[in-house]
Parts: C-alpha cells; structure tokens; sequence
C-alpha cells in the first residue's frame, strides 16, 4: 500500500504564489510522507517548511491560524480532500491517494449482498479512496447490482463521506437496500453505533458533567456549547465548562469529580480511537441525551445527515 501527496499541486501552488514560508500539517500516518516532501520543498525552492506535529484529524483540523503566528505566507494541509480547494486564509488543501485495490473485497462482498437480498448498493467512501469508486461501481454492476453514488454539494465530492458529515449518501438512502463503504475505518462506516448509544444511557446517571468546547480552528462551537450547557443545568446537573485541542483520556483524567462529558469538537473522539474510563458524549449522543432527560424517546440520533455543522465554511477569508 503507497500514499502518494499531488506534489504536482504542491509545487504549482509554490510557483503561482512564491511564498517565504509554509507550514504544513498532516494526519500522523502521512508524517513520514510530508516531512519528505518539505524537504524537496526546501531543495527546489529554497522555501523554509516547518510542519506541525500536533494531530490531524480532517479539514476542521489546519492550521490557518499559525501562519500569521509563524510568520509564513501559505499552510499546506495535507491528506484530506473536499469540493473546496481552500480553507480560511492561507490554507490549500492537498490531496493524498491510496493505491489500495478493492477488487478482493468487492468478491466477497457480492455474495454476502446476495444472501441478503441486497440488489440496490450506495458506495461511499473519504478522499483517499475516491479514484476507486468507479472501478467498483463498474465491478458491482457487472455482477448484476444496481448502483447509487451520492451527489456532490458545497463541501463533499461525490459519494464522499466525512466522519461527521454523511450528507451525499443521505439523499439516496431510501433508494438503496444497502451502503458499501470503501475504506478500513470503523469511525466512517459507523461501525460503533451501538456503543454511542449505550455511552448515553450511561450518561443518564451523571450529576457533574464536563461541557468541552473544541479549540480547533474548525471545531469551535461555543453556540452549540451554551445549547447543551442550559439543558443541562434545566435539568439539575452540575456543569464544569472546558476548552481544549486534543481531547484524551490522560487529559480528562485529573477531572475526577466529573462523572460524564460532552464534548462538541469532534464526533470522531467520542467513538473512535480512545478508550476513556467515563462517557465521553458527541453533539448527536448529546443531542439524544437532552431528549431523554425531556423525558422523549431517544429517536433516531445517528440517522442524520451531519453530526456536526462544520465550521470550516465560516472561517473568516479576508478579501
């Protein structure tokens, strides 16, 4: 399996806007991937690159704030694609391709969508995958399927899915008996649905709750903070406001007196990746948790089409 940055984009970028200097970021398995491209940066332009080695984890995730900080011209974001080319200010982002072949798991896939009477499929997937999603929808329809790609919109290309925004595939949903999901990621194909909904039924029992609000340049919500904040408290429960970058368990860990937390940056962290010894609840479980404690049904919390409004499109721009 090979990873491979559109260097091409990089250097036309580089050559278009002559900058002094660029920071770059990049989700932690592509680290070895960037630094080697900055050093060709650095050789072919004579470019200074600092690359930033906190976690990344999607568009919501750049580092447009740190230009001016850093005094540079340009960020790079590398690894996550979208219908926009440019985020905020300064950042562009840069797309990043795995060479993966889907064409075993599509064989054994067909069988088993057969034994389920499954005739009519969706594909989605994230960026990395995208150049397979005709290959496959060509496979599956030799098979004798039919086949639903979702539509591009203002943020997501086609059948493109984040982690917390499935609005392509929404649409289609009814037209379809199943999804099949291009990618190894429990997170995007929701594979951890059942526990986000006992994490909310645990939470019903909490007395002191953490509120956290995402410091993130495309997570921060304090809105939906006050939101969650005031339900809360109408409710009798103790509320312990936080604000923080990364949200792990050794950083939660000194809050003893906290008994479950909500936190609004990420729906990834709330079910993928950690394992936090307390309820650790996204803005969909929340939302689900404020209608328990109304006394309503839990609803369908996870069929939505974004668990999170992005704040990636109010960056501000200067013009």
């Amino acid at each position: 399996m090979t990873i491979r940055i559109d260097e091409e984009k990089v250097f036309r970028l580089i050559e278009e806007r002559h900058p002094r200097a660029i920071i770059v970021n990049a989700p932690g398995g592509l680290q070895a991937q960037t630094r080697a491209l900055t050093e060709k940066i650095r050789e072919k332009y004579g470019v200074s690159c600092l690359l930033v080695g906190d976690s990344c984890f999607g568009i919501c995730d750049t580092v447009d704030e740190e230009v001016e900080k850093l005094d540079a011209d340009m960020a790079l974001h590398i690894g996550h694609n979208a219908a926009v080319s440019m985020v905020g200010d300064y950042t562009y982002l840069i797309d990043a391709t795995d060479d993966v072949s889907f064409d075993g798991v599509i064989e054994k896939a067909i069988p088993q969508l057969r034994s389920m009477k499954c005739e009519r499929i969706g594909l989605v997937t994230f960026s990395q995958h995208l150049h397979e999603l005709e290959p496959a929808r060509m496979k599956f329809q030799a098979a004798g399927f039919q086949v639903f790609l979702g539509k591009r919109n203002n943020l997501l290309l086609d059948s493109q899915v984040f982690g917390c925004d499935f609005s392509t595939a929404y649409p289609i949903r009814d037209e379809v008996d199943a999804f099949c999901f291009l990618g190894e990621s429990e997170f995007h194909a929701v594979g951890l649905a059942l526990s986000a909904i006992l994490s909310v039924y645990k939470a019903m029992d909490a007395k002191v709750f953490g509120v956290i609000t995402g410091l993130k340049e495309g997570q921060k919500m304090p809105g939906r903070t006050n939101w969650i904040v005031k339900r809360l408290e109408m409710h009798g429960r103790r509320v312990v406001q936080l604000a923080m970058r990364d949200i792990t368990p050794e950083r939660l860990a000194p809050l003893r007196d906290v008994d479950a937390f909500i936190q609004t940056a990420c729906p990834r962290i709330s079910i993928d990746g950690f394992t936090f010894d307390r309820p650790v609840l996204s803005i969909p479980q929340a939302d689900a948790l404020v209608r328990l404690l109304e006394g309503r049904e839990i609803g369908e919390f996870l069929q939505r089409p974004k668990w999170i409004e992005l704040t990636v499109g109010l960056i501000p721009r200067r013009n």
